[in-house]
């Protein structure tokens, strides 16, 4: 096999630490470069600012009077300083007058504006320009070259000598870390090339070196190991040996078993044919005890747990924990921590079976007596209250002494408790016109009176009769409503702002309360919904402004438009009201049934206009909003969804 560096562990190794040896040695090389440079410049540049000014003092004089020979001069003794290039003198005109180390008739060079070291120029040169004045006044310009040669020399030897430096000593540190390689990683080489013989079926093998530290260590267990194996090679060599005599005296008695081993190949493939039929079957139950909304539960002949249903475990929660394996005692308890506090039904532990007949005399145990309660109970702490419906069978088996069934009753006690509540407040709202009206009959029919006496009772019957209608009218409404009969209600294209005006106009405003205030657009607001129902909604809320306000005070009754529900637009028929208000707990109830907001009885009514007005605008799609404060009056807001005009229009 090729040998590859990267795949051994000495390989990686040394691969490893090369690389961090060439990025530090990389980092060093190109900070002292940086340095170099940093330094090298920084001289320059303090040698042009030192040549400057004493350049410009020595000419200001013959500039000024025009001696461009002295001028030329002092150019020349200047050009001999090392490190200048050129130097070159022009008047306030811009004419070049001397220059020194500069070709005659070429133009100069552009001065630099920042220093840099560019290695693109030949020679490499910092060109700066200086003006000559005299008593603030301009005589010329004083340019001139710094030869940068020396320094960018010195940084390419620098550099030069780094790579070989850095060269040399990644050399070095390949040959020593290949060396330290070789002596940690030589006996796991030997080790690797044992376990390949071992792996061919050399078992007799050379024992590896050993030693103290973890390699040495190694190598001893990898010869404990070898000598290991040779003993259990040794070992079945010859159990093989008599495996061979054993196999010479039972080959006599194969034929006599071939009979019976057909037999038992019959009986083997009938026994796996019933333990097909039995997992089917399993497989069956288990289904079915999935898919069963009713869960239970089974005790073992000990008073221990032995299924639990997924039914029961969803009806009870994650809070319960796995059942099986707990005792009677602790199914119990653990059922009671599920329960309510205060349970109206008895414990869980009632479920025994009631063995207090007197034991017979030869020991046999009594039947179990018949389950008392037959029917328990329990309901569920948590969301929704669930109810369950416990009973229990005792089973004659020795495995199953007796299960426990579940079942979620939960609606029906809920549709039980609803059934009682509307008949209780149906009840008792009805109770007061009947009383009053069955009273002033019996006086109209028993005693004389005048006939201003007389009109005033028949107005006081009609009055409650009028109420008693309206609650009956609620009742039905609900009802209705309830059974979600679709042919009830008729979805036309309607105008709400010309529905709200026939409302209000139809009205019958209390004595004393003037109309309802109108803001209504004047085009149409097309809405989806049922004329008569969605009448009857806005009805109600009015009716309620009306009874929840003083008066003097206004009812307002306008049109909204711009709530959007999934990017659809929605218009909201808005009636407010300057009333007692309700506070924020009587805001979120106002939408149950029978709920008033003045329970003194003060205000006649059910209780149920608000509720019947929810289910309406939900039937329609919509949704009902109600604003309220105490002390400053209430909001209510029926969002309903749009519609196009009639096409008869």
């Amino acid at each position: 096999m090729r040998w590859v560096p990267w795949r051994t562990v000495r390989g990686r190794l040394v691969l490893a630490a090369l690389l961090v040896e060439t990025v530090m040695l990389a980092i060093l090389v190109g900070n002292s470069l940086r340095l170099l440079h940093d330094a090298m410049g920084d001289q320059a540049h303090e040698q042009a600012e030192q040549i400057a000014p004493v350049l410009s003092a020595a000419l200001v004089a013959p500039l000024a009077q025009y001696d461009y020979a002295t001028v030329q001069a002092v150019l020349d003794e200047s050009h001999a300083i090392r490190g200048i290039d050129y130097l070159a003198v022009t008047d306030a005109a811009g004419a070049i007058v001397a220059t020194s180390g500069w070709p005659a008739g070429k133009p100069l060079p552009p001065v630099d504006a920042n220093f840099s070291l560019n290695d693109d120029d030949s020679p490499p040169r910092y060109d700066l320009a200086l003006p000559i004045k005299l008593a603030g006044q301009a005589l010329g310009t004083l340019q001139f070259g710094l030869d940068l040669t020396r320094i960018t020399v010195a940084r390419k030897s620098l550099l030069s000598q780094g790579v070989m430096i850095a060269l040399g000593e990644m050399l070095l540190s390949a040959g020593l870390l290949s060396l330290l390689g070789l002596l940690i990683t030589r006996q796991l080489s030997l080790l690797t090339a044992a376990s390949l013989k071992v792996a061919q079926g050399q078992l007799t093998l050379e024992p590896v070196p050993e030693g103290r530290d973890d390699v040495g260590r190694l190598g001893a267990a990898f010869n404990v190991m070898s000598r290991a194996i040779a003993e259990r090679v040794d070992l079945l060599t010859r159990a093989k040996h008599e495996t061979e005599l054993i196999a010479g005296s039972l080959q006599e008695k194969h034929v006599a078993l071939t009979a019976e081993n057909a037999m038992r190949v019959q009986a083997q493939q009938e026994l796996e044919v019933a333990l097909g039929r039995i997992r089917e079957r399993t497989a069956q139950l288990n289904a079915i005890f999935d898919l069963s909304p009713d869960g239970f539960v089974s005790f073992d002949a000990t008073g221990h747990v032995t299924y639990a249903s997924p039914a029961f475990q969803r009806m009870t929660g994650p809070g319960f924990g796995e059942p099986v394996g707990l005792s009677d005692a602790e199914f119990s308890a653990r059922l009671g921590e599920v329960c309510v506090e205060k349970a109206q039904f008895p414990a869980v532990e009632s479920l025994k079976p009631n063995h207090t007949a007197p034991m017979p005399l030869d020991g046999a145990v009594p039947p179990a007596q018949p389950l008392q309660p037959e029917r328990l109970l329990i309901e569920l702490k948590g969301p929704g209250n669930r109810v369950l419906d416990v009973r229990m069978r005792v089973a004659e088996s020795e495995t199953v002494s007796r299960i426990l069934f579940f079942r979620d009753v939960t609606h029906e006690a809920e549709v039980d408790r609803m059934k009682s509540e509307f008949l209780s407040h149906a009840a008792h709202e009805l109770r007061t016109p009947m009383a009053s009206i069955y009273g002033f009959t019996e006086l109209l029919r028993t005693r004389k009176m005048s006939e201003e006496r007389r009109q005033d009772m028949l107005d006081v019957i009609h009055r409650q009769s009028m109420l008693m209608t309206s609650i009956i009218n609620e009742l039905l409404d609900l009802v209705r409503i309830d059974a979600r009969r679709g042919e009830d209600f008729e979805f036309v294209s309607l105008d709400a702002a010309a529905l709200v005006r026939a409302v209000v106009a139809d009205f019958g405003v209390p004595a004393g309360r003037e109309p309802a205030v109108l803001d209504l657009p004047f085009n149409p607001r097309w809405v989806r919904a049922d004329d008569n129902k969605l009448q009857r909604a806005v009805r109600n809320i009015i009716s309620n402004a009306y009874k929840y306000s003083a008066a003097g005070s206004d009812v307002v009754v306008s049109l909204v438009h711009g709530e959007t529900v999934n990017a659809a637009p929605r218009v909201g028929i808005r009636v407010a009201d300057h009333g007692i208000g309700m506070t924020p707990e009587q805001t979120a109830r106002v939408w149950e049934r029978f709920f008033r907001a003045d329970a003194s009885g003060n205000v006649p009514g059910t209780g149920l206009g608000m509720a019947i007005v929810k289910e309406i605008v939900e039937l329609h799609g919509g949704k009902a909003e109600v604003q309220s404060e105490i002390g400053k009056g209430t909001t209510v807001t029926l969002w309903l969804p749009t519609a196009t005009a009639p096409a008869y229009l």
